[in-house]
């Protein structure tokens, strides 16, 4: 194991941060607008997928950086792979670090799996705002 960098940590504590944000922010904007069930429903479904592939992304994914390097766990790497005269050396990063990059790293998927949601919702925003401009002078008369 390899030794805890404080740049690792505070890169894996701002990912946090803005995926939580990003989570906690929609489901406020959903409670804030009353959504109706069909809204709630969608943002189940894409949570459940990003949980599900966000716990795939974080342990079984393994992808490479050019031809002699491997890094394992997306989008924080866990493990660095590096070709040494024909095999795999691992290069792993601190146990802590790397069980506080598997958990940022689902969050940070299952937010990223919401963004459907929140462009529908700012679209539907816009679309409601718009249409309210154009009404506006009709009713001013």
């Amino acid at each position: 194991m390899g030794r805890m960098t404080p740049i690792g940590m505070l890169f894996i504590i701002g990912f946090l941060a803005g995926s939580s944000w990003a989570l906690v922010s929609l489901v406020r904007r959903l409670r804030r607008e009353h959504a109706g069930t069909r809204w709630w429903v969608m943002f189940v479904i894409l949570v459940a997928i990003g949980v599900s592939l966000g716990i795939w992304c974080a342990f079984r994914c393994e992808y490479p950086v050019g031809g002699r390097y491997r890094f394992g766990s997306f989008p924080i790497p866990v493990v660095f792979f590096h070709l040494e005269d024909g095999q795999w050396i691992d290069f792993p990063v601190p146990q802590f670090q790397a069980w506080s990059a598997a958990f940022t790293n689902i969050i940070a998927i299952t937010a990223l799996a919401t963004l459907p949601l929140w462009l529908l919702k700012w679209r539907q925003h816009r679309h409601g705002r718009t249409k309210a401009q154009q009404d506006a002078p009709a009713n001013a008369g």
